[in-house]
């Protein structure tokens, strides 16, 4: 596969705009420092390139304020001051309730990681459940109770909403409790015992991502109102239609490790799966497929229609009855994928993420003529995931609309935030006479309710899940309570007149519910303490009787193609991004810096349009564009958002982001000149984006998310996206212009692998310029990175960052290409046919034996360690930035500002093995050198050498895929050393030969190696 990889559309026809910013390192003059003179003298000049050479010399001289330290009294057993202690809990960020490692320092939490024991997530955890610590320490949220928007005591506000809640039971009034999924199994089971104590009272439940189209076919096809697992692991063949399951469908974590299991390139022939995938934009599951083909919105039933109709020809099934038209994708292909399924029948999977239930009955049809069911889904032991009904979301509107609600509840969720315009559910909450939400951040349901009762942050509570039947894991907190918090299951029981705490009424569910179901039998003393020590435990799950889908059900409708947009307009898709997911953490400056996986935009949403649409309408990247409807309110009418041109869309859509626009981000404009400037036109009143959630469509009694016909309008106005998808290019421009010129990223077909081929283009260590200076005799660490198992979900992004303590730098710093990120995600297109292949490639300091950067610096700042760590030493660097211009990988980076923030609670996040670095300071990744050290010491202490086995980088530990493998290239009987041997071995830029310790296994696609041929589009 000689191939041609790009960045960015214009690196691919090198044009002359990227060029020049590409070529300059700095562009941005010196004397541009806050406090340089406006000519650059030699005072401005010894200030921008030293930052005070003589100031930092005898800073290191002088002694900082005393603070005095009070040691234990009686210090406890388990705690030594200075020494981590870990706790295992389950994350709280999204419903998807992976297991969690804490990292607690000296009585704070510092770092979140996955807990390998936990059998969903198995050690992996996403980029939101990494980011979800900073949460903790946010001195926006609620420090206690609110009444009618003012600080109250509990005992009055429980005093008030117990008056009003007798007064509705008496008087037989509504009462409506309505949340997001609730997967706690003790929290259920108090909002049960609360709810039956009214005689008019209901628990709607709704996910502003909802899936309950998937639920709802499943109540028509096999009786049960129940979402499946999916096992990806276990697949041979997968076809997503819709479905971004390695990003933010339902459960990424747990999809991403099966989907890699299925792929893992094991035995003879190799293991890997193939993967066919439709869809309308760019996902990060599109660009893992084998088989990509982009879709218009509303043509996932007819393409689903198609293939259950060639599954059925295969299974002797005549359906259906007449024609269904010409395929939405090309026939040739779509018959090769039937025919592909048909041979992994009961190791196959077909998944859709579409809203539409007669869509999603005959994706139940086709998993049933594929004998799926009871073995890569598995609907008896089902997911609790999803478990939202948009009906009664609707019912409940109606209700409100019509004045018939008495009281409404609202915990783990923000209607009058995300859901759509024509609910309007800010003016119906409006008419309810008690509206209490349990917020624990500021949001905008909280500004219309009448009381707020904030709930804990998860790691300040005690709780519980059971996220799948018979995988239950206990929630612990890690720390008391920062505010004067109080947990949603406390709130539910002083109001049923019961003032146990939230931990004996855990305790006491597990013993009466969880216990009876323990695997072994165990005394509960034991049962409970493994629980807890653990994280999770396995529960046997009751059998069910369900129907068989296609047998007594009767066979599904075909689904038509819906009406195509008017001439003129596009359709609109509406998606989560990795970072936002549905806006609850907006508040997050560590998502809000995260790049997008696919867009790489920053700090903003926009509209993505493919580049010929863009062409059609006149518009270029950073245009501020007006996108109408034809809503029926004023605020879905219309929105402006930038472009952002994205390759590999479909031409008819127009894609958005949702979860921005929230009001809590705010808050980002008071927080200092360098974290976000706003823009007139893209966010008012200073947030960060545009809430695109009132467009969402509520219709046939789901939630629907794409389709709508939307007409977009340039205003000529343009903004400048903080994007950095042409940031640090290690291409040449000769590279772009001719196929196969030193690559970057390699691929392979499956077939090669078979044939133990080296990718094309790799190379070995030849003779170098200069004498070998490092030999390394003993250990030399290294790190080898599976691009095949590589999603680009960003999870080690920001692993790193809470790591390493790396700093936030704001919208306006990323568009001056100074983002601080050590680890970056690079994402490489190659043209393929009418679409585009996409390639992730983690990049960071490549610790070099040979590093341009050592021989350059005039203060040794930069050195080599004897097991093979380039090092930093930032007491020596004085800012010359000599060691970034002369690194082939453009991984350094330098501190132009203090980015610190002097919040005496937010700080409380920072890992204190590891220096806050201050402005004109070079900085990088370090392989975690601080574990290393830690990892040696603990070995040196039980008298034994250090293993590779004991250390895990912040990266390598939170990767879901386990894409990243650190070890010692040194020992023969390393993963590393195996993995330098695999045929799929490479280094990037190796001809340079500045013998990197970091390496690359190829990608390795389940086709021919000549991307034209029929099964690839």
């Amino acid at each position: 596969m000689s191939r041609r990889y790009w960045k960015s559309i214009e690196e691919r026809d090198g044009g002359e705009d990227w060029l020049p910013a590409d070529r300059d390192e700095f562009p941005e003059p010196l004397a541009v420092l806050p406090d340089a003179p406006g000519t650059l003298g030699r005072r401005g000049f010894l200030k921008a390139a030293g930052f005070g050479l003589a100031g930092t010399l005898a800073a290191g001289c002088q002694r900082g304020p005393v603070s005095k330290a009070i040691p234990f009294l009686n210090q406890p057993e388990e705690v030594m001051p200075g020494r981590a202690t870990w706790y295992a809990t389950t994350c709280g960020a999204c419903s998807a309730a992976c297991g969690l490692l804490v990292k607690n320092r000296d009585g704070r939490p510092i770092k979140l990681e996955g807990n390998p024991q936990h059998p969903l997530s198995r050690g992996g955890l996403c980029a939101v459940g990494q980011a979800s610590l900073l949460g903790l320490y946010d001195r926006w949220r609620h420090r206690g109770p609110l009444k009618r928007g003012q600080p109250a005591s509990w005992a009055d506000v429980d005093a008030d909403i117990v008056s009003a809640l007798a007064a509705i039971r008496h008087r037989g009034g509504a009462l409506r409790l309505l949340t997001g999924t609730i997967v706690s199994p003790t929290l259920s089971a108090t909002i049960g015992r609360f709810m039956a104590t009214f005689p008019n009272a209901r628990h709607v439940v709704y996910d502003a991502i909802s899936s309950s189209a998937i639920l709802d076919a499943h109540e028509r096809t096999h009786g049960r109102r129940a979402l499946p697992r999916y096992h990806f692991g276990q697949a041979a063949v997968i076809a997503g239609v819709d479905a971004d399951f390695l990003g933010t469908w339902i459960s990424p974590v747990e999809f991403t490790r099966g989907y890699r299991d299925g792929r893992s390139l094991e035995g003879n022939p190799p293991r890997c799966s193939y993967h066919a995938q439709f869809e309308s934009g760019l996902t990060i599951t599109g660009t893992k497929a084998d088989w990509r083909t982009r879709i218009a919105p509303g043509e996932e039933g007819p393409v689903l229609t198609q293939l259950a109709a060639r599954v059925a020809r295969r299974a002797g099934l005549a359906w259906p009855a007449g024609d269904v038209g010409m395929p939405p994708v090309p026939g040739a292909p779509l018959d090769d994928l039937a025919g592909r399924l048909w041979a992994a029948r009961g190791a196959s999977l077909v998944v859709s993420g579409c809203q539409d239930v007669a869509v999603q009955v005959i994706c139940n049809f086709v998993n049933h003529l594929l004998g799926n069911y009871g073995r890569t889904i598995d609907i008896n032991r089902p997911s609790y995931q999803r478990g939202g009904c948009d009906a009664a979301l609707g019912e409940l509107a109606a209700e409100l609309a019509a004045g018939a609600v008495d009281g409404l509840l609202v915990a783990a969720a923000n209607p009058a935030y995300d859901l759509p315009a024509d609910l309007d559910f800010a003016t119906l909450a409006r008419r309810v006479d008690l509206l209490v939400s349990f917020a624990g951040s500021p949001d905008e349901t909280a500004a219309l309710a009448g009381y707020v009762c904030p709930d804990h942050h998860y790691l300040e509570a005690w709780s519980d899940a059971e996220p799948a039947a018979g995988c239950a894991s206990i929630t612990q907190p890690v720390l008391a309570p920062i505010g004067g918090t109080r947990a949603i299951v406390e709130s539910l029981a002083r109001w049923m007149d019961d003032a146990r705490p939230a931990y004996e009424l855990v305790r006491a569910h597990w013993e009466s519910a969880l216990f009876p179901r323990r695997i072994p039998v165990e005394p509960f003393e034991t049962f409970w303490d493994t629980a807890v020590h653990d994280g999770a435990v396995e529960l046997q799950v009751a059998p069910r009787e369900s129907a068989a889908s296609g047998t007594s059900a009767p066979l599904p409708d075909p689904v038509a193609a819906g009406a195509a947009p008017p001439e003129g307009a596009l359709s609109l898709v509406l998606y989560p991004s990795v970072g936002q997911l549905d806006g609850r953490h907006a508040h997050n400056p560590w998502l809000q810096e995260l790049p997008d996986p696919i867009t790489k935009v920053t700090w903003d949403n926009c509209a993505s349009l493919s580049p010929d649409a863009a062409a059609s309408l006149g518009v270029r990247e950073g245009d501020v564009v007006r996108i109408e409807t034809g809503g029926p309110s004023p605020a879905a009418a219309a929105l402006e958002l930038p472009v952002y041109i994205q390759p590999g869309q479909h031409d008819r859509a127009v894609a958005i982001p949702l979860g921005y626009g929230r009001a809590s981000t705010e808050r980002f404009t008071r927080a200092g000149p360098h974290w976000l400037e706003s823009q007139p036109g893209v966010g008012p009143n200073g947030l960060v984006g545009i809430n695109a959630a009132p467009l969402i469509v509520f219709e046939g009694g789901t939630l629907r998310y794409g389709g709508r016909a939307v007409r977009i309008a340039p205003t000529g106005r343009r903004i400048e996206l903080a994007t950095t998808q042409r940031h640090h290019s290690i291409i040449e421009p000769r590279q772009v212009s001719s196929a196969g010129s030193r690559p970057i990223v390699r691929e392979m077909p499956v077939s090669a692998l078979s044939a133990q081929q080296p990718p094309p283009g790799a190379t070995r260590e030849g003779r170098g310029l200069w004498p070998d200076d490092h030999p390394y005799s003993g250990r030399r660490w290294g790190l080898i990175i599976d691009l095949n198992a590589c999603t680009g979900c960003s999870a080690c992004v920001v692993a790193c960052q809470v790591e390493n303590n790396i700093p936030v730098v704001g919208r306006d710093e990323v568009r001056r290409q100074r983002e601080m990120h050590w680890l970056r995600i690079d994402r490489y297109f190659t043209d393929a046919d009418e679409s585009v292949d996409v390639v992730h490639q983690p990049m960071l300091c490549q610790h070099c034996a040979n590093a341009p950067c050592e021989t350059v610096c005039p203060v040794l700042a930069t050195v080599h360690s004897a097991d093979g760590l380039n090092q930093q030493v930032y007491n020596r660097c004085v800012g010359t930035r000599y060691c970034a211009n002369n690194c082939p990988y453009k991984v350094r980076r330098f501190n132009w500002f203090t980015y610190a923030r002097a919040d005496a609670v937010e700080n409380l996040v920072l890992n204190p093995d590891v220096t806050v670095r201050t402005r004109g300071v070079m900085e990088k990744c370090s392989l975690c050198a601080q574990r290393l050290l830690e990892a040696r010491i603990s070995a040196r202490a039980r008298g034994e050498p250090a293993r590779d086995t004991d250390v895990r980088t912040a990266c390598e530990q939170s990767c879901p895929a386990g894409a990243i493998v650190l070890g010692d290239l040194n020992d023969p009987a390393s993963r590393v050393a195996a993995l330098a041997k695999d045929p799929r071995y490479f280094q990037v830029l190796e001809d340079l030969n500045v013998r990197p310790g970091v390496g690359y296994l190829a990608v390795v696609r389940n086709r021919d190696a000549d991307p034209g041929k029929a099964g690839h589009v």
